[in-house]
């Protein structure tokens, strides 16, 4: 046996405290999970070329410069999976970091290596290691989006943990959005629009900061959702729900507002009265979608019942979004279409799912 040398051994160890996670798939190809360089701008911008086209929902990853940007950011981290044999890498996902909430997305396979179960790895081994990091140690809970017909990856969703959260209909626009000027009055037209299902992994310290006092407005769908929710859920079996009906003696005004311009996506957060939420719908009228997160407090029933008369429709439980003082709350997630578009067609349930999805359905039938 030949002896091996001192650089193979210094090459060996570099390639080892690269990759933090190691596997075999179909018992030959041994693959590895490490973080992006900067080397790496061009390898995933060439995946999403690959996969996507141009039609990836965020230009960015075809603008190498606004790429490279990216994987510098210290919020974010991009995980790269290399075929070890030669070096190829073959998908990658993002996780990035907003408040005590991280997001899980932009996980592609290039289509050559697809359905091998190399997406799982990556979310699975990205997560872990990224969430021991000092500098990701406050994440709470860590959402991400499944794109509606894709059933397999809400059963791998499901087998992580992941709560289901929301399953908003046309929430994901793809379309070529590299030439196109944004704006409040211009937001990224509707192209090729696809259901989305929400999903978020919880984690111990999130429920110790939970209120678990529960007020949701006297409604079917608010309450049959929220129902839905804490019966996936045995850290929710101590709530206290309290549903009330709607006090117009009671007026109290708090939110944010929210942009992504590529998607075409409004969010609202806290409550809102009716005047302020007028100048919103009029303002906002050529996006193509406006989801408003109601904290479930007494306060909020109002807005509840507003959001309801306005047209919003019930779509899920957001568990822990809104933060006040350090006490975390839940929230209602209701759903408004400016232009009267959407599509629930594309979704393809899995069995667990289907509830929600059918009180969801209901709604818009109505």
């Amino acid at each position: 046996m030949a002896a091996i040398s001192k650089i193979e051994l210094k090459n060996a160890k570099k390639e080892k405290e690269r990759y933090f996670q190691k596997f075999i798939l179909k018992g030959e190809n041994e693959y590895g999970i490490r973080f992006a360089t900067l080397k790496d701008a061009k390898n995933i911008s060439s995946m999403f070329r690959e996969v996507y086209n141009y039609n990836y929902i965020n230009p960015i990853v075809y603008d190498i410069e606004l790429l490279k940007k990216d994987i510098v950011n210290p919020n974010k981290l991009w995980v790269l999976c290399d075929l070890l044999e030669n070096k190829v890498t073959v998908g990658c996902a993002l996780v990035e970091k907003e408040r005590y909430i991280g997001h899980a997305g932009s996980l592609i396979v290039r289509k050559d290596f697809q359905g091998q179960g190399i997406t799982t790895r990556i979310v699975g081994a990205g997560l872990i290691t990224i969430l021991k990091m000092p500098r990701f140690k406050n994440v709470l809970r860590v959402d991400t989006e499944v794109r509606g017909p894709k059933a397999n990856v809400q059963i791998a969703a499901q087998n992580a943990g992941a709560i289901l959260q929301s399953i908003i209909p046309s929430y994901i626009n793809f379309g070529d959005k590299r030439y196109i000027e944004l704006n409040d009055n211009n937001p990224s037209p509707p192209q090729i629009e696809e259901s989305a299902i929400l999903y978020s992994i919880i984690f111990k310290n999130l429920w110790k900061k939970r209120d678990n006092t529960v007020f949701l407005l006297d409604n079917e769908y608010i309450i049959s959702t929220y129902e839905f929710i804490k019966d996936q859920s045995k850290k929710m079996k101590c709530d206290t729900l309290i549903t009330k009906k709607v006090d117009t003696s009671k007026s109290y005004e708090l939110y944010g507002v929210s942009k992504d311009y590529y998607m075409a996506n409004l969010k609202l957060y806290g409550y809102i009265n009716e005047k302020s939420l007028n100048n919103l719908l009029k303002r906002y009228k050529n996006w193509r979608i406006i989801l408003w997160n109601i904290p479930t407090t007494d306060n909020g029933i109002n807005s509840m019942s507003l959001a309801l008369k306005k047209g919003f429709k019930v779509v899920g439980y957001d568990i822990g979004f809104n933060n006040i003082n350090w006490k975390l709350f839940d929230s209602t997630i209701l759903v408004y279409y400016p232009n009267g578009n959407w599509k629930l067609s594309d979704v393809n349930c899995i069995d667990r799912n289907k509830p929600l999805f059918n009180r969801i359905k209901q709604q818009f039938q109505n």
